[in-house]
């Protein structure tokens, strides 16, 4: 019986380190969910096999059938957590680094003056076998460029 114990405690440590880093990878919520449900579906089925068969191994399906599902239930709420938890420290890092970044100071940079552009309407015509329809034509007149102070 020790053995068995010792067996179920090493097989519960690696599902909880393999799910730990599988899911420390994901990217999308719905891959964080899914794996986290496919995990603990697998893992509540086994923990559901070890556990008590009763008389002649009569429960032993029963066992199974609610360790996949309380496992998958519990996995797809730990998938989301750490997925929402991975998303907020991104964001608050994404925010202190935008924060942390230096300012440009009024007046530093020119400002930029915009481009002149001509519009002319091309009217329609029959060039050979094709119909061009009419349409505008812009012509830069003048580049962008920057102001002098």
């Amino acid at each position: 019986m020790n053995q068995d114990k010792a067996n179920f405690y090493y097989f519960a440590l690696i599902n909880v380190t393999a799910l730990a880093v599988a899911l420390s990878g994901c990217a999308t919520s719905s891959k964080s969910i899914g794996l986290g449900g496919a995990i603990g579906t697998g893992t509540g089925a086994v923990l559901g096999g070890i556990a008590d068969p009763g008389k002649n191994g009569e429960l032993r399906t029963r066992n199974v059938i609610v360790g996949s599902a309380l496992g998958g239930m519990a996995g797809m709420i730990a998938g989301s957590v750490i997925h929402e938890n991975t998303e907020e420290q991104k964001r608050e890092a994404f925010l202190k680094g935008q924060a942390s970044a230096p300012q440009p100071k009024p007046g530093a940079m020119p400002a930029l003056k915009s481009p002149k552009v001509e519009t002319h309407w091309v009217e329609g015509r029959i060039v050979g076998n094709r119909f061009i329809e009419g349409h505008f034509e812009y012509i830069i007149s003048e580049p962008a460029r920057w102001e002098e102070k």
